[in-house]
């Protein structure tokens, strides 16, 4: 009996661990750690980090080390005039010579240091905004996935109050079946009205079922977008009501578009085309830098570079170079006044992102506006389906009303729920697109 006990304990505590009991907010935080997107976005921002560092290396030292040794299979063989040598030979009379030993090794250090590039000034800038795009863009990834979770979310709970409504109102009705048919077996009511009632029953059995599989459909999706697994249990601690409550006062707000994402990000974009512009016009400068290189020499006969007590020759060398492209081809040129076009199409960008922008505060608005008021209507019918269905209930079972009457009244009941649940995911979809729309 112990054992018996300790198994059930153990399976219970496996249960209960596979379980994810989350509100709203706690599933938006869990998608944030788990979703694909957001991870990637989070990687984009590790990688502009990285080209910050990048950049930045440019300027810094380079300080590069070469060991070199060659072993002349043949030494080179030069001629020089012969009466250099031999004062008597004569004119046109050539000494065959060969200079440097079969064994030549070099070792040396350079180090070179960018003193003035106005590209990888520009390049700094830019890799910094680069940057603060990345971030941006995980933001509003974030954000995007914020919200596609709460709607998945407000989806399931729908589904839900959907698929118990169903389940709630097919139990009515066989109860109803049984009533009848145990009143045809008394002889009180014909065969028909059992048939009748059967086929009620049934398309409410199916219209059940249906909604059993879509709330099975609507979990998935939501566990998708969590990063969590499929077969993982879900158990959703908010419900329709508390967030209806919360979301149900009418609050009017003025848009703040600058402080959208969407504008910032065509805003970090414009100054980047800004700064693509300044990277291009400063190759018309010049580029210089310093550079020094320490270097030892080695000739040998043999391959002998270890030994100590042989020479090695010291090179020591500094100096500064500037470069500058004189011409190009006008390819330079050409660059400018590309660069210039995509400044002007950036700036057209941000311009036409701030009126979308506007517009979309408009239509977030009104579509507000008119689930706020849609919800409202869609709970007074309910209520009305729901005291017209049960008088016609009790009428029924009083055979004052036949069963066509109380099917199409439970018809119009359950429609009534349908479009109540459905105007009250509309409204939360509503509100959260009308918060986004005034830069919350």
């Amino acid at each position: 009996m112990k054992i018996n006990l300790l198994l059930i304990a153990i399976l219970l505590a496996f249960t209960s661990s596979a379980q994810q009991h989350l509100s709203v907010k706690e599933a938006q935080e869990l998608g944030l750690q788990n979703n694909i997107k957001v991870k990637n976005a989070k990687l984009d921002v590790s990688l502009a980090k990285k080209k910050v560092l990048e950049t930045i290396g440019i300027g810094l030292p380079k300080i590069n080390g070469e060991v070199n040794w060659q072993q002349f299979l043949e030494i080179p063989t030069t001629v020089v005039p012969a009466n250099m040598f031999v004062p008597t030979a004569p004119d046109g009379e050539y000494a065959e010579l060969q200079f440097g030993t079969e064994h030549n090794s070099t070792v040396s250090v350079t180090a070179s240091q960018l003193l003035f590039d106005g590209s990888y000034i520009v390049g700094l800038k830019a890799s910094a905004i680069y940057k603060s795009l990345s971030q941006q863009s995980l933001q509003l990834t974030e954000q995007q996935i914020q919200d596609s979770i709460a709607a998945a979310y407000y989806n399931v709970l729908v589904a839900e109050e959907r698929k118990d409504f169903l389940n709630l109102i097919a139990e009515i009705h066989q109860g109803i079946l049984d009533e009848v048919q145990a009143r045809y077996d008394l002889g009180m009511v014909e065969d028909l009205d059992v048939d009748k009632m059967a086929l009620t029953l049934s398309n409410m059995e199916i219209q059940s079922e249906n909604m059993e599989r879509m709330t099975k459909v609507a979990y998935l999706y939501l566990k998708l977008l969590l990063g969590i697994s499929l077969e993982e249990e879900l158990v959703l601690m908010d419900s329709l009501p508390t967030l209806l409550s919360q979301n149900q006062t009418l609050k009017i707000q003025e848009p703040n578009i600058e402080n959208r994402l969407e504008f910032k990000l065509a805003e970090t974009q414009r100054k980047l085309s800004m700064l693509d512009l300044r990277r291009y016009q400063s190759h018309f400068l010049p580029s210089i830098s310093a550079f020094g290189t320490y270097s030892k020499n080695a000739f040998r006969d043999e391959f002998n570079f270890f030994v100590e007590d042989l020479s090695w020759y010291p090179t020591q060398v500094i100096g500064v170079k500037a470069t500058m492209n004189l011409f190009d081809g006008f390819s330079r040129v050409s660059k400018v006044q590309q660069a210039k076009i995509e400044l002007e199409k950036a700036k057209n960008n941000q311009s036409q992102v701030s009126e979308s922008l506007n517009l979309a505060h408009k239509v977030a608005l009104s579509n507000y506006l008119t689930a706020y008021h849609t919800q409202m209507q869609k709970s007074e019918s309910l209520e009305l389906s729901k005291k017209i269905y049960l008088k016609t209930m009790a009428k029924y079972r009083e055979g004052l009303v036949s069963s066509m009457e109380l099917s199409q009244s439970g018809a119009d009941y359950s429609q009534a729920q349908a479009d109540n649940a459905q105007a009250i995911y509309n409204l939360l979809i509503a509100k959260t697109n009308y918060n986004r729309s005034v830069g919350n």
